[in-house]
């Protein structure tokens, strides 16, 4: 899972956003694809940089989105291209608000409501990660 994926994604219990993650394992990607800035960011995220958990927009009842001060501090050529040259392999994605945590397992992002979760695989990856996982503070 590549971390700008928390740009987007919101919880899918209360829809809260941005989500948190914490990485147990990751792989380097020797070269990494660097979309185009978005334009009104200006860099390759449009609304949240994971990387140094910035909102980049503000909230408001304009029809245009205002960047945030915030922003000015993320560099296009350096930050994105080190926040895309990391794959997360496996971890646990945090929604802040509700203290639900997701699996990141092989990669792929587990996000999905209790009823459609599967414990067996939960329970796996919390065995094989119980240290890791005891040292988030909660």
């Amino acid at each position: 899972m590549k971390l700008r994926l928390l740009d987007i994604l919101v919880c899918p219990d209360n829809k809260e956003w941005p989500l948190k993650a914490h990485i147990f394992e990751e792989r380097e990607i020797e070269k990494p694809y660097l979309p185009d800035k978005d334009t009104i960011t200006k860099v390759v995220c449009s609304f949240y940089c994971p990387k140094k958990q910035i909102k980049l927009t503000k909230d408001t009842k304009k029809e245009e989105s205002v960047v945030t001060k915030e922003a000015s501090k993320i560099n296009y050529e350096t930050d994105c291209k080190e926040c895309l040259s990391v794959e997360i392999v496996s971890g646990l994605i945090e929604c802040t608000s509700c203290k639900v945590f997701y699996p990141i397992i092989d990669e792929i992002p587990l996000v999905l409501k209790k009823e459609l979760r599967n414990e067996d695989i939960e329970k796996q990856f919390t065995e094989k990660w119980a240290e890791k996982i005891k040292e988030i503070k909660l």
